[in-house]
């Protein structure tokens, strides 16, 4: 009864944020990248594309990937306990499925460069060479993760003492001057409307926080199911106040984190402290998400449950097709930057309306979704 209690917990929360990642990736498929960042940039031209913002800002950005990638740390746990019972080579089987990550990850970002399955492969390899996948010590696994959310802040903090207020590169240190060699002074087309410039430095950011965030909130999430908080058995007043503290934390922050962009009227100087804040309200509103999710998971209609759980069982295949449908209808039938934000919600719920009545019917007929078949079928390829 545990361990199917388990699966379906997680397959909820899994669907959830697998739809829920949409509303962040649908601004990299319909509008240039500094929209993703500066919110003024591109498709917000009125009160509704604002009120579409906001409530992005506050609720999903960072948060359903946080929520994701915290659910494929826990995933990560239960296959290596699971694969200890099938083969002798538990930590090889798993490095080789990741491997299989990184490559599907690599031939998928040939499609769009938003791809996050390359940094989850080589993530997972480093957890599983290093042995972290093995930890079962309840204070080893909070200090890797406090440790690495430090780090993270660390850096975007530092990044950000390398600009000036309007947005240039403000520091003579002699990496930053080899780093950006030959590239733009200024955070480009991360901020920056209508340019194509590129900043090597703001890259180097931006691939750093993204890894260091990705390998912690893994980490957190095989914390999470060691602590057997994800397996949804505990009692409802435990999750309850999951809820109340991680939102109570995570809500002023993540608030804060678009406030002082909108107040500061989206000033270049604002860029990674705002970033910095809602990195530090991951955390806290992921594990809100966890207690609601939880409690959402027993107490809704069994329907619609089951429908979000199939959208969880089947998250590499909807992850993937979410891609060939966004890069298709903003390369085929919509220029990028021609809807505003409040038209792309539009394509977002279409998405999730056909990913919640496909990915049950699928599953009624095959135990695996078709990515999750193939995938499966090359993990134990040599067993």
């Amino acid at each position: 009864m545990n361990k199917n209690l388990r699966i379906t917990n997680l397959d909820f929360i899994r669907g959830v944020a697998l739809l829920g990642i949409l509303v962040m990736n649908v601004i990299s498929f319909g509008l240039p990248i500094s929209a993703y960042y500066n919110h003024s940039s591109y498709g917000a031209e009125n009160t509704l594309d604002w009120i579409v913002v906001i409530i992005s800002s506050i609720f999903f950005d960072s948060k359903m990937m946080g929520l994701f990638s915290m659910l494929f740390g826990a995933g990560m746990v239960l296959f290596y306990d699971r694969a200890k019972e099938k083969t002798t080579w538990p930590l090889l089987l798993s490095f080789w499925r990741n491997f299989l990550l990184l490559c599907f990850g690599l031939i998928h970002i040939t499609i769009w460069n938003g791809d996050i399955l390359t940094v989850y492969g080589i993530c997972a390899m480093f957890i599983i060479a290093t042995r972290m996948v093995k930890i079962k010590n309840i204070k080893s696994l909070i200090f890797i993760t406090s440790f690495f959310v430090v780090s993270s802040t660390y850096i975007t903090n530092y990044f950000d003492s390398l600009y000036d207020e309007s947005g240039n590169l403000s520091s003579n240190d002699l990496w930053v001057e080899v780093a950006n060699r030959g590239s733009d002074v200024s955070l480009g087309k991360f901020w920056f409307p209508d340019t194509d410039a590129f900043s090597n430095v703001i890259g180097l950011w931006f691939v750093s926080e993204g890894f260091i965030r990705a390998f912690t909130l893994m980490v957190f999430g095989m914390l999470l199911y060691r602590l057997g908080i994800l397996n949804g058995t505990k009692e409802k007043s435990f999750y309850t106040k999951l809820m109340f503290y991680g939102f109570g934390i995570g809500l002023p922050l993540s608030v804060y984190s678009i406030y002082i962009l909108i107040t500061g009227e989206y000033s270049p100087g604002l860029f990674l402290p705002s970033r910095m804040i809602n990195t530090l309200s991951i955390i806290p509103m992921v594990t809100g998400y966890v207690g609601l999710l939880t409690i959402l998971n027993k107490q809704i209609k069994s329907q619609i449950a089951e429908r979000l759980r199939a959208c969880g069982r089947m998250a590499f295949t909807n992850y993937i097709v979410q891609t060939l449908f966004g890069t298709l209808v903003f390369t085929y039938i919509f220029d990028l930057g021609e809807l505003t934000r409040s038209q792309l919600i539009l394509f977002v719920v279409s998405v999730w309306i056909l990913q919640y009545f496909w990915s049950k019917p699928i599953l009624d007929k095959s135990k695996f979704g078709p990515l999750e078949w193939f995938w499966r079928k090359l993990t134990y390829f040599f067993i």
